[in-house]
């Protein structure tokens, strides 16, 4: 991502054609080893997550490093297999899976605190069911996504389960009194909700969950409380993995529309759905591995794509090598 949920989120057009703009090669802006996730604050700070070096980077505009924090350890301020980070604008927050736990920083990256445990459910209200756990669970938190609402849901590999909790909790002083999470879904119990091989999990402004599924080929759609809704991408999908939310402005027979859309990083294309259930979750088209290998003239190692993100009329677009930024006219729409 993600309240702000720019972790992930990008403008895109569906069914695409090269503009003019991409006559000229587009460079990467920043390099890395094994890059993993990108998140823009509204003020344009980027932050990158390479989990070959186990380092949460800040960059300026223009790609240089200003700021790192992490490398190898089970210190406070290193990492051990980091795969996800969303911000809310203020503060970031690091899905650290060799850790088990989840860490928090503020904008310049000064550490702020940990959730290093397993957090615990409340007592069911019936807004979404909750398998006996116990804090010392074992748990591998692998994505997050910050809420417009503010809240923060945790997609914990161990138990394919997706919890949430205010991120207002983390505090030393309360985790001594065990940190509660609101509740958790997703579980054996989900029904047909059940998670299988669950990769990453995104919030949307209109009020949903999706969380993508490898195993399962598909999006799985909860309400913000825990209540499964559908799958989509059935038949179109291959590996899905990273999610993202952007608004994109349309032009429709009545007028200007502002849509929310998601797209979803499959092994070979970026695809786009409508992610408002009224809109039916529409599947809106696809760009190709090798239409963006145009657009960047690229070679193939640099476009195992990884992530992206928004930012005014600026498309960030993170491979696991290379993070580039690309004007959003170089996408045109086609009939």
């Amino acid at each position: 991502m993600r309240g702000w949920c720019v972790v992930c989120s990008v403008v895109v057009i569906a069914h695409v054609a090269l503009a003019q703009e991409t006559e000229r090669k587009i460079l990467p802006i920043a390099e890395f080893q094994a890059a993993r996730a990108v998140a823009i604050t509204p003020l344009g700070e980027i932050f990158v997550l390479d989990g070959a070096l186990s380092r949460l980077y800040k960059l300026d505009q223009s790609g240089k490093k200003i700021a790192h924090v992490g490398g190898f350890g089970i210190d406070r301020e290193a990492f051990d297999t980091p795969l996800d980070l969303t911000t809310d604008g203020l503060n970031i927050f690091v899905a650290d899976r060799g850790n088990q736990r989840v860490a928090q920083f503020d904008r310049n990256l000064n550490f702020v605190t940990l959730l290093q445990n397993r957090p615990t459910p409340l007592p069911t209200l019936g807004l979404a069911r909750e398998p006996n756990t116990s804090a010392g669970q074992l748990w591998r938190p692998i994505s997050l996504s910050i809420s417009g609402q503010g809240d923060l849901y945790i997609l914990d590999e161990a138990q394919r389960q997706v919890i949430r909790i205010n991120p207002l909790t983390f505090a030393a002083e309360i985790q001594q009194r065990q940190n509660p999470a609101q509740f958790q879904f997703g579980g054996f119990d989900a029904g047909a909700g059940n998670l299988i091989e669950p990769c990453h999990v995104q919030t949307s402004r209109s009020g949903k969950v999706f969380v993508s599924d490898a195993a399962a080929k598909a999006v799985f759609v909860y309400d913000l409380f825990g209540n499964f809704v559908t799958q989509i991408g059935k038949g179109l999908l291959t590996t899905p993995k990273g999610l993202g939310i952007g608004l994109v402005t349309e032009q429709t027979e009545s007028g200007k529309e502002i849509q929310e859309w998601l797209f979803v990083v499959d092994e070979l294309a970026l695809l786009m759905f409508r992610a408002e259930q009224q809109a039916g979750f529409e599947f809106l088209g696809k760009i190709t591995v090798e239409t963006l290998r145009q657009v960047l003239q690229a070679e193939p190692k640099q476009l195992k794509l990884v992530d992206a993100a928004l930012l005014g009329e600026t498309l960030y677009l993170l491979t696991e090598n290379a993070l580039y930024l690309l004007p959003r006219t170089v996408l045109k729409p086609t009939d």
